[in-house]
Parts: structure tokens; sequence; C-alpha cells
């Protein structure tokens, strides 16, 4: 869970209330959303870098 999403200070006192507290965090952040998976691959080849750079070159000329 990010952090930035907490704007404010909590102050929890009662045990009981503080594992409820717990509990709803924990299962806030089981509660996500898939990723999503884009079509495309990770290019690590230093050629075929090079190679898709050479052709995105061409086309901007």
């Amino acid at each position: 869970m990010a952090t930035s999403s907490i704007t404010h200070n909590f102050v929890i006192s009662n045990p009981n209330s503080v594992k409820l507290f717990i509990a709803a965090i924990d299962e806030a952040d089981r509660d996500r959303t898939p990723k999503q998976t884009l079509p495309g691959r990770q290019l690590t080849n230093p050629q075929e870098i090079l190679s898709l750079m050479s052709k995105r070159e061409k086309t901007n000329s």
C-alpha cells in the first residue's frame, strides 16, 4: 500500500480496535486489482535495440 495515500494520523488505544484496524488494512492490501499485462517484450540484445532505433530514425527523417 502506498504511504502517500494515508493522509491522516490515527490514534487507537483499544486493543480490539487495533486488531480490527489492522485486519481492515490487510484486507485492503489483498483486494488489489490485478496488474494489467501489456503486449510487447523487453529488448536486451544490443543488436535488436540498434535495429529498432535505426528504423525509428528513418521514420523521423
